[in-house]
């Protein structure tokens, strides 16, 4: 009997959920279809709205655009009522609105008098039966029809609105002061092109879109596109509506001839002009549709996807119902069996509740804890064990690792039942059930209290490896407090050229490497002593630098090593940088000297001349500049080239060394600009030198390139002395004696 009623429960739920199951299906196909009416639905009233919007647009633009050309014909006949027209008035008034083809004077019997179109003149425009404002009296204005061609002259009117608007065309605006024609009227033709142009460039309008101007009797001015009867009947429909006084603007969905239409339509307020807008709303939302229709069918597909995979997820349940009871048997078992496992290890297990609450203990924990598991059940870890070693920063931590879902691991101290403190390792492992839910936590505590004297070690072992690797950046030996090796590598060896030799491995004494490492060092003692002034000071020192004897430059980096506070040994590092210290010798070269010619340039020089002048404020003495210039040499540079320049500066440098003193420099200003500093030289010496120099410059012309190239100098010579008050001073004083020179003829040597 029990059995009869599982196999009816079970029919009948299969029953249920295959009700349930075709009703969803039933719900989707009707989702889909109302989904894709609804979204058309609303993007054709999306675009209803643009296009009255747009036909707004259009009858006030267009609508603008006459009254400023009606204001302007107004402006005309005004004038015309105090003088007679003439054709250069109508063409002042032509240059102001460029949209008109032309403007011209027609008598009362409409015969063109003036024109600012050659061709219009004498011709008759019929200007009668024109649809006028609506106002009783004042100046009127009239529109059209339509004309093909480019002026009055050759105009043909287009009075069919079935056949399309031309390419090239005008529309004539008549404006007269009397309703009589009385006395003389305007016409002025607006271009048709300008028109179109003007409606098809603004901004969002679909190229489906067929725009169309009326005038308010019905006769169309100009349309955007070819037209078709069903929209024919619909602009003559707009037309009647507006005779009939409702001005107001209409839009609204369509259907002519079989084609969908968004249509739009509105009679300007004050104008005998309508605008009508017809967009075929197939071909405007035929790529909209069709990705609506993807996405619809996307979402449908979707929803089939996600009704078979409840179906066979109903089916996998039903199937494995039948294995639960068996299942649950299994688990029973299991259960007895870790929980003999766990009351059998000896590390201290306790399982809780979310909250915190001890459940379960295993006797480990009793020994550990000094509580028994009746004492321990119903109570917080933290109530019977926490020592206040820890502060609520890692409390907050711990729980919120754990309820994360993720597994702790750290170190703490407890305090056990009788008051004692011990070192624990505690893990604590969530237990989520099949929805991930966190159901208990497992926690595993370890005693760490004898382990805390090995970790010590461990631990300045790994600070000693830390500091390896953080600071290594060549080579490198590492010594303890003993004077002990405990680190070094092979780099060392080739740095220093240290014998292979078991004196220098590990664990053995630190003082042969740094006696070895002395002997080649430029100062032995000194070497030796800067190392034992650091070991007493402890305190790091970077960047030191040791010239060794064979010409290296290395440098040495010393480290103090430190565990909590307490310095357990040194690290030294070196490196070779004998290439840097080249690269800086280099650098300094290309900066204090000249490029072309190798002395020295204006910085290295003035440089010179200020430790002379220090140097004769401390000890009185006498020194003398010569300040060398070359003459003619831009004349040297045009007749030869400016290769053959540098070459004379050369040339000019080469005679000038042979002439001076090791002590003595030679520099290049700039250009063909040099000086020469003289230490301990006076008058006579200087001006017997700037003599030479002359001279030689004169007779030692510079072949280049098979020609003699002749140069002269001209010197100006000064004295320092210990009472000059700066260098300026000295060098202008020299550039004066340089200056008379010159003045006086080149080639020769003055003194200041």
């Amino acid at each position: 009997m029990n059995k009869l009623n599982k196999r009816f429960r079970f029919l009948a739920a299969d029953l249920a959920f295959a009700a349930v199951f075709t009703l969803c299906a039933i719900l989707c196909v009707l989702v889909y279809l109302y989904q894709r009416d609804a979204q058309t639905h609303q993007q054709s009233t999306i675009q209803l709205s643009i296009a009255e919007h747009d036909v707004a647009y259009f009858s006030h633009d267009i609508g603008l655009l006459l009254q400023n050309i009606d204001e302007s014909l107004k402006t005309i006949l005004d004038t015309a009522a105090r003088k007679p027209i003439q054709t250069e008035t109508l063409q002042d008034a032509l240059s102001n609105v460029p949209y008109l083809n032309s403007i011209s004077l027609l008598d009362p019997q409409g015969k063109v008098i003036a024109s600012t179109a050659a061709a219009n003149i004498g011709q008759t425009f019929n200007i009668t039966a024109r649809p006028v404002y609506p106002q009783p009296s004042g100046s009127l204005l009239r529109i059209g029809p339509t004309y093909m061609g480019n002026d009055l002259a050759d105009g043909i009117p287009l009075t069919d609105n079935a056949k399309s608007t031309p390419d090239k065309g005008f529309i004539p605006i008549i404006h007269t002061r009397q309703p009589n024609l009385s006395e003389n009227t305007l016409v002025a033709t607006l271009n048709l092109e300008y028109l179109l142009l003007r409606i098809t460039s603004f901004p969002g309008i679909s190229p489906a879109a067929r725009i169309a101007v009326l005038r308010a009797d019905g006769l169309r001015l100009f349309d955007t596109m070819p037209t078709d009867a069903g929209l024919l009947l619909f602009e003559r429909e707009t037309v009647e509506r507006w005779q009939k006084g409702e001005i107001n603007n209409r839009k609204e969905l369509t259907t002519i001839d079989a084609r969908h239409w968004i249509v739009a339509d509105r009679l300007h307020s004050r104008l005998p002009i309508g605008v009508t807008l017809a967009i075929d709303r197939d071909d405007l939302l035929k790529e909209t549709i069709l990705k609506i229709r993807r996405n619809n069918l996307t979402v449908l597909l979707l929803m089939v996807i996600g009704m078979v995979c409840v179906l066979f997820g109903y089916l996998f349940f039903r199937h494995a119902n039948r294995h639960q009871r068996e299942r649950i048997s299994r688990i029973e078992v299991q259960r007895g069996l870790l929980e003999s496992s766990l009351n059998a290890c000896t590390n201290a297990i306790v399982i809780t509740k979310p909250d915190g609450i001890i459940e379960w203990s295993n006797p480990a924990f009793s020994a550990l804890t000094g509580y028994t598991a009746t004492e321990a059940s119903g109570k917080n870890p933290g109530a019977l064990c926490k020592s206040g070693k820890q502060d609520k920063t890692f409390y907050t931590h711990m729980w919120q690792t754990i309820r994360s879902g993720r597994i702790w691991r750290g170190e703490l101290i407890n305090r056990r039942k009788d008051g004692s403190l011990y070192d624990e390792l505690l893990t604590i492992a969530p237990a989520l059930d099949s929805e991930g839910t966190i159901q208990h936590f497992i926690a595993t505590k370890e005693d760490l209290t004898q382990q805390k004297a090995a970790r010590e070690e461990l631990e300045i072992a790994h600070s000693h490896l830390n500091a390896v690797v953080e600071n290594f950046p060549g080579s490198l030996v590492m010594e303890d407090l003993q004077g002990r090796i405990v680190l070094l590598n092979q780099n060392l060896f080739e740095l220093l050229g240290l014998p292979g030799t078991e004196e220098y491995v590990l664990g053995k004494p630190v003082h042969p490497l740094m006696a070895f490492s002395s002997h080649i060092a430029e100062n032995s003692q000194a070497f030796l002593d800067h190392v034992e002034e650091l070991r007493a000071a402890g305190r790091p020192s970077y960047g030191e630098e040791i010239h060794f004897k064979d010409g290296r430059w290395i440098e040495r980096d010393f480290i103090p090593i430190r565990l909590h506070e307490n310095l357990i040994g040194f690290l030294y590092i070196y490196r070779d940088i004998s290439q840097r210290k080249r690269h800086a010798r280099e650098l300094w070269q290309l900066a204090t000297s000249d490029p072309l010619t190798g002395i020295p340039n204006r910085r290295a020089f003035f440089e010179s001349i200020e430790h002379e002048r220090a140097r004769l404020t401390r000890y009185p003495d006498e020194a003398a500049v010569l300040m060398i210039d070359i003459d003619h040499f831009k004349q040297i540079n045009d007749t030869h080239g400016h290769a053959a320049g540098d070459a004379v500066l050369c040339h000019i440098v080469r005679q000038v060394r042979k002439l001076l003193r090791g002590s003595d420099t030679l520099a290049r200003l700039g250009g063909e600009e040099f000086a020469v500093l003289l230490p301990k030289a006076n008058r006579e010496g200087a001006l017997g030198l700037a003599e030479r120099v002359r001279k030689v410059l004169e007779e030692n012309p510079l072949i280049y390139n098979d020609v003699p190239i002749h140069v002269t100098a001209s010197v100006g010579v000064t004295i320092m002395s210990h009472t000059d008050p700066n260098t300026d001073k000295t060098l202008s004083r020299a550039d004066h004696a340089l200056y008379e020179a010159k003045r006086n003829g080149r080639n020769r040597v003055e003194i200041s």
